[in-house]
């Protein structure tokens, strides 16, 4: 990875710093004085079924801002795990990929997604070992509140319930604090391994009309028992990974109705719920959550002061650039910002951008 000057935009110092396989997010503890970057380590793929082994370690890189070195390079084999629907890299001959970093507010730990795993592992910031790998469920999408759009591409977006579940799979991931207590945000976007031998439509397992065309995991589902990538929501959870909160099919459902949801995307996650940031705005705290499959791009609003009574607020929708990834709020001479960094161009335009948008109360 590189280091720049913010001012001048040319490499500052000691430019160049090694870190792991494939680095896919990165962030600074609050006080500075660390770098952590979520090595994801993505194996390569040979052909649609079929990886090139050994799969690379999947690791987060600790770098000392004072020296810019490295002081350590955790990895996640033989950590102990909890919780449930945790699915097992060593099942599949691969590795767990971390894929995002928060960190608490004390700077003690960190809390990195393993988005295939279904999991976020927990990371001592004072020993930079991991310390626990935590699986986090699935989630039900025959219970009331639920309700997806399995069927994709027939011309008809029907939110319903279905004898199926969901695993939540995290990308994103933001921490605050309700109570004295820390909790963790996570956009519940869902992803299979990229060959096809980890997924088939639910007719495989003798699925039938709505749920035949269902993408499922291979692994984990069998007939009358289905399991999907994603959760098509955001969740808040303890840092022991408690769930307390889940948005259920608010983020389908207000995309359709502001006529931006993608029926193409109906078997396999939805809109895909990516990128989370928190901002506190006086006496209200908000999560801003990234939709990155949907037909413009869209960021979802939730009012998330009281845990008791989380709300959805609003919808940014707007033209241009799509699938906003990375996002950041903060105020700023008195006016608070969201920024946004988009994955895929706008229409004729041959390269994506980063918005910046006044979030006003």
């Amino acid at each position: 990875m590189l280091f720049y000057d913010t001012e001048t935009r040319l490499p500052s110092g000691d430019t160049e710093v090694e870190v792991g396989s494939l680095p896919d997010m990165l962030t600074f503890t609050h006080d500075g004085s660390k770098l952590l970057v979520a090595n994801e380590a993505t194996p390569n793929v040979a052909a649609d079924t079929a990886y090139l082994l050994p799969d690379p370690r999947g690791t987060v890189s600790i770098i000392d801002m004072k020296t810019r070195t490295v002081v350590a390079t955790p990895e996640l084999e033989f950590v102990p795990t909890s919780g449930s629907n945790l699915r097992l890299p060593a099942s599949t001959g691969m590795d767990y990929e971390p894929g995002y970093i928060a960190v608490d507010q004390d700077g003690t730990r960190a809390f990195v997604t393993l988005q295939e795993a279904n999991a976020i592992a927990v990371l001592d910031l004072t020993t930079n070992t991991f310390t626990e790998i935590i699986g986090l469920g699935a989630k039900d999408f025959s219970l009331p509140g639920n309700e997806i759009d399995p069927k994709d591409n027939d011309g008809v977006v029907l939110f319903r319930s279905v004898t199926a579940k969901g695993f939540y799979m995290p990308d994103g991931v933001a921490i605050y604090k309700w109570r004295g207590e820390t909790y963790l945000v996570m956009a519940n976007e869902g992803d299979f391994r990229e060959d096809n031998d980890d997924r088939s439509a639910a007719s495989t397992f003798g699925a039938v009309s709505p749920l035949d065309r269902l993408r499922v995991s291979n692994k984990d589902s069998s007939s009358g028992n289905l399991y999907a990538a994603g959760a098509r929501s955001f969740s808040i959870r303890r840092a022991d990974g408690e769930l307390v909160y889940d948005s259920g099919s608010i983020l389908d459902r207000e995309a359709h109705a502001r006529l931006i949801y993608d029926d193409g995307r109906s078997r396999d996650k939805g809109v895909e719920p990516e990128g989370v940031a928190i901002l506190q705005m006086g006496d209200r705290t908000y999560a801003f959550v990234g939709l990155e499959r949907t037909l413009k791009s869209a960021v979802a609003i939730f009012d998330i002061t009281d845990l008791d009574a989380v709300s959805f607020i609003d919808m940014i929708v707007t033209s241009g650039n799509l699938s906003p990834e990375g996002l950041a709020a903060d105020k700023y001479r008195g006016n608070y910002y969201l920024a946004i960094a988009n994955e895929v161009a706008a229409p004729g335009s041959t390269t994506s951008n980063t918005s910046l948008y006044m979030v006003e109360r």
